[in-house]
């Protein structure tokens, strides 16, 4: 008999019990002196923690705490064995009242939006990107409850008068969607296009400038058809506007430059772009290789001389998020989840030789490539020998 069937059989035995126990008026009243060891009984919560009515079952639900005192179940019935080498078995045949204290922590959760599931969704009205709360929620489930039960069973079978604490996991929990409005669906954004790269080993000057100029495009929004330059999105590098000397590549040569390693920014950007299918309208390569993309995937820029210049040919808005992480520059567009729902784009290059790569960007509609486009071939100086630092830009 596998351990389902035993435990119903079990509980229905219980139950029978206590019908049978209450009915020839056994149950409520037992006292210590009246208790025959291994024989079952009826009592309620109350009786059995008349010592401790305030010892609570606390529950968590991630951040979330619930709790709820024995006194708040002083009513609900209980059939207990105790054996004489002072374990105690205990079953609740109506568990009515735990699964009031069960829907009652579904209906506060159902408030709490899970984790990472936010998003960004389209304010028309507003002519703005507001955040939505969330599409889901967490409820416990059966073997959340199921947990829940045993664990006050282990409360009343224990003699003692501390408060026991349940900690759910994602096993007992279910992800339940919620009704979003129509107008907030219809406006919903994800990301289509998205880069990560790393700075690991750059200096503290390099770093700080990749921190300020990915902060200048952060929330950036470009609007239908409108053009943006990264050398005015990323502001003059001066000081003044929190930049510092690090180096940089000029004339293909390493030097130090204040807002050194913004290129990096830059061609973090680049990418995330052409993955999201904006238009570049300008794009430069490097003269010499840089540490942090392929051959072909850079971007640089340099005031006066160098920009990348992007343009939102799509009819709506386009939102940049650009941050920092540990030790990786993260770059990633929103797009309309519905309007490009089907079409995805990848960038990526092929090495024609060891100082040259062709580009390309993948098409994809609905799960078939139907054009693999040429961006043209990005040709490269050698770097200077010895010279460690020398792809920091």
């Amino acid at each position: 008999m596998n351990k389902g069937r035993m435990k119903k059989r079990s509980r229905m035995f219980f139950a029978m019990l206590l019908s049978f126990l209450l009915i020839m008026g056994m149950g409520m009243s037992a006292s210590a002196e009246e208790i025959i060891y291994g024989v079952p009984y009826a009592t309620v919560i109350a009786v059995l923690k008349a010592e401790a009515p305030q010892q609570k079952l606390i529950l968590k639900v991630g951040e979330y705490t619930f709790e709820k005192m024995m006194a708040d179940f002083g009513t609900v019935q209980v059939v207990v064995q105790d054996n004489e080498d002072g374990s105690r078995i205990c079953h609740i045949p109506d568990t009515s009242l735990l699964d009031a204290f069960v829907a009652d922590v579904n209906v506060a959760l159902s408030g709490v939006p899970a984790e990472n599931d936010s998003f960004y969704y389209y304010d028309a009205a507003t002519g703005t990107f507001q955040t939505y709360a969330g599409a889901s929620c967490q409820q416990i489930n059966e073997t959340g409850a199921a947990l829940i039960y045993q664990s006050l069973l282990e409360i009343l079978a224990d003699k003692g008068t501390e408060d026991k604490t349940v900690t759910l996991s994602q096993d007992q929990l279910d992800l339940v969607s919620l009704d979003i409005p129509e107008e907030i669906l219809a406006n919903k954004y994800s990301i289509e296009g998205s880069c990560s790269t790393s700075f690991r080993g750059s200096s503290s000057n390099r770093i700080g400038n990749i921190k300020v100029a990915s902060s200048n495009i952060n929330m950036l929004v470009l609007m239908p058809g409108e053009e943006v330059s990264m050398n005015q999105a990323f502001k003059p590098r001066t000081s003044a506007n929190g930049y510092r000397l690090a180096g940089a590549y000029s004339g293909g040569k390493k030097v130090t430059s204040i807002g050194g390693g913004i290129c990096q920014v830059s061609s973090t950007v680049y990418n995330a772009v052409m993955n999201s299918g904006l238009t570049v309208l300008e794009r430069h390569a490097h003269s010499m290789p840089v540490h942090y993309l392929p051959l072909g995937m850079d971007a640089a820029i340099s005031s006066g001389s160098k920009d990348l210049r992007v343009r939102n040919d799509y009819p709506f808005p386009v939102l940049f998020e650009a941050y920092t992480e540990g030790n990786r520059l993260i770059v990633n567009v929103y797009t309309n989840e519905i309007l490009t729902a089907g079409t995805s784009y990848r960038l990526h290059a092929v090495r024609r030789g060891s100082l040259a790569a062709s580009a390309y960007l993948e098409v994809t509609v609905n799960g078939q490539v139907v054009e693999d486009r040429s961006l043209g071939i990005s040709r490269y100086s050698p770097l200077p020998k010895n010279d460690e630092e020398a792809a920091e830009d």
